[in-house]
């Protein structure tokens, strides 16, 4: 993709993103929803499929602690891991 000459791949701003998130959320009447809570979300889903050092690499964690903030496996899920 061609970038700007500031860089940046997408010509738009944070202040955007977060307006059209906000406006976003409400008209589907999601209430109590952070843009950052999809970071939570994308780990969880990731880790299915990553070993926790892939997941680490990929989210820029550098400490399974800070790691484990972001990850939250189902009880099922977990359950069929175990057999």
């Amino acid at each position: 993709m061609p970038r700007s000459v500031d860089g940046r791949v997408f010509p738009t701003t944070a202040s955007a993103v977060k307006q059209a998130f906000v406006r976003t959320c409400k008209r589907a009447g999601i209430e109590n929803f952070h843009f950052h809570d999809l970071r939570h979300e994308a780990a969880t889903r990731l880790a299915e499929k990553l070993t926790m050092h892939e997941l680490m690499k990929v989210t820029g964690h550098k400490d399974t602690r800070l790691l484990a903030r972001y990850y939250h496996p189902r009880a099922e899920d977990l359950a069929k891991k175990l057999g």
